[in-house]
């Protein structure tokens, strides 16, 4: 918990069980006390996004935060992710295979698989799906290559491409109803407020402040959930979600910014919590194109200068990691080329990073702080968005400063609202920022994130490559990665040439891992995951809450 939490916790405390009564009344939600909400019920928040936004469509990731992430217990991928383990399970599709080149892909679907309306999931809807991400850019969130997508039978698909596409996030495609979305004049600003899934719950009331959902009667699965009905509750703040399960007023909460020690301490026989490796990398994003940090030698300096066990420790969330080796790909250690295996981060060095600066022509000015050959001041603006969510990322910024001030570097910090800064990070209308990235456990999706070829236009909207980083040898790597089998030859030394441009070019600067904390009550529901029973990510904001939902029951 942070020091402004302890200060506001008897506060927050009040405002939550006040909130949570006003849901009951304005809701038809059962009493809020633990022994009358009912044992089939479930109340969980997956974060703090505020007032709840009437938009269910599963294909944008705006619009699932604004209704609190819900989407996942409705609508289901292809393929489920460990995101621990960087695994995949089949789910929807029984099975799948590709073609030699890597650009035709036949998905096999599992028979039985019903719409929450009871009609049949066939091959029609997965190929109509992939068909709406072709048209409509906005919904191909993972920038699959499409080029058509066909059903050849009842219960299989064969979708083209464009280029060898064995590496992309096809799997993480969510099947939508084509007999509801063909009508659908606009699929990037359709709301969605009747949502039709294959999940294991569907819609059954909205409201700003809860969106409750029942048990589908039609789900398909043979480990069909034990609970009839579960409630996604909204927040404000992570101090008011707190307060609310130590008041007993929501059953799971999701936490970025508290240690769950804090909260299972008050009550360790009712509370418990588990901490999971989320596979999200937190990275500083430097401006590769324009300002100070367009010097390789200045994005050198600061990886140089950074502790990150410190920054992991400190601002970083609860069970947040340190990346530790120099290619920032700590979590596939297999895939690490020989030559960066025992290259590490350290502790930062602010001699080493100052002896970086000065061979590249820096020079110590008045102040204490370097200055360019050109003369001017390396002070470096780092802009992060002001937010309760991103407090940690706002604490980070205090201990760069200092650990960046020991190198001669002047960092100074410029906070703006979440939308600013997403426009601004996409823009490139920035010198210095923070973006967590990651978390679909896939290396090649990690990677071109950072390298994708050519870049964005300063001023134009980038999906990718916010750094606006330049390298044209990327795009054959990219490509060669693409287009071969994990594990082959030709996989290996392009991954390893990737390797070389990370270490050798700075495009970002790797600070570390974010872990996936839930915390619950244990004397309303017990099956959660644990460190000896890991089979899902422990929060609500991911497709596998349909794993937890399956496997909790109710207490006693």
């Amino acid at each position: 918990m942070t020091v402004l939490s302890r200060i506001h916790k008897s506060a927050a405390l009040l405002a939550g069980v006040a909130l949570v009564a006003g849901l009951a009344a304005c809701t038809g939600a059962h009493s809020t006390t633990a022994s009358s909400h009912g044992p089939t019920t479930l109340r969980m928040a997956a974060t703090a996004t505020g007032p709840f936004t009437d938009q269910l469509n599963p294909f944008l990731q705006a619009t699932m935060s604004a209704a609190g992430y819900s989407v996942s217990v409705m609508y289901e991928p292809l393929m489920m992710v460990d995101y621990a383990n960087s695994t995949t399970t089949p789910w929807l599709a029984k099975k799948s295979s590709w073609n030699s080149s890597g650009t035709e892909l036949t998905i096999d679907l599992h028979p039985g698989v019903k719409w929450s309306d009871g009609t049949p999931l066939t091959a029609d809807d997965v190929a109509f799906t992939f068909g709406l991400m072709q048209k409509y850019k906005a919904l191909n969130f993972n920038g699959l290559p499409l080029a058509s997508a066909t059903a050849t039978d009842p219960t299989t698909v064969t979708v083209d491409f464009t280029r060898p596409a064995f590496q992309t996030l096809w799997y993480l495609t969510m099947p939508v109803q084509k007999k509801q979305w063909s009508t659908v004049a606009d699929p990037v600003t359709f709301a969605n407020t009747a949502p039709i899934g294959t999940g294991p719950y569907a819609l059954k009331s909205f409201t700003p402040q809860a969106i409750t959902y029942q048990k589908n009667p039609h789900y398909w699965r043979a480990a069909s959930p034990k609970i009839d009905t579960v409630q996604y509750l909204s927040f404000d703040s992570e101090s008011s979600m707190d307060a609310a399960i130590e008041g007993k007023q929501v059953d799971w909460i999701a936490s970025s910014n508290t240690n769950p020690a804090t909260i299972t301490a008050t009550s360790p026989k009712t509370l418990g919590s588990y901490t999971a490796n989320l596979g999200v990398s937190i990275y500083l994003i430097p401006n590769d194109t324009t300002g100070p940090t367009a010097d390789k030698a200045v994005r050198k300096a600061i990886s140089q200068a950074i502790d990150r066990s410190a920054i992991a420790a400190a601002s970083l969330g609860p069970g947040a990691t340190p990346t530790k080796n120099v290619t920032g790909l700590d979590g596939s250690p297999s895939l690490i080329a020989s030559k960066y295996k025992k290259q590490t981060f350290g502790n930062g060095s602010a001699a080493t990073a100052k002896a970086t600066l000065k061979a590249a022509g820096y020079k110590a000015g008045s102040d204490g702080y370097l200055v360019s050959p050109q003369g001017a001041p390396l002070a470096i603006t780092l802009t992060v968005p002001a937010s309760a969510t991103y407090g940690d990322w706002t604490r980070t910024a205090t201990l760069l400063a200092g650990q960046l001030k020991a190198a001669g570097i002047k960092l100074e910090t410029k906070t703006e609202s979440v939308a600013a800064w997403r426009d601004d990070t996409a823009k490139g209308n920035f010198q210095l920022t923070m973006r967590a990235s990651g978390g679909t456990g896939n290396v090649y999706d990690a990677v071109s994130r950072i390298v994708t070829q050519p870049p964005t236009p300063i001023g134009g909207s980038a999906l990718l490559n916010w750094e606006r980083y330049t390298n044209p040898a990327a795009s054959g790597l990219l490509h060669s990665m693409s287009a071969s089998q994990t594990g082959s030859a030709a996989y290996t030394k392009a991954i390893a040439g990737l390797q070389d441009l990370l270490v050798e070019d700075v495009p970002v600067i790797p600070l570390g891992y974010a872990a996936a904390v839930g915390i619950w009550r244990t004397d309303t529901f017990t099956g959660w995951p644990s460190a000896s029973s890991p089979y899902a990510l422990p929060v609500a904001s991911k497709p596998n809450v349909a794993q937890i939902l399956a496997t909790v029951s109710a207490a006693g």
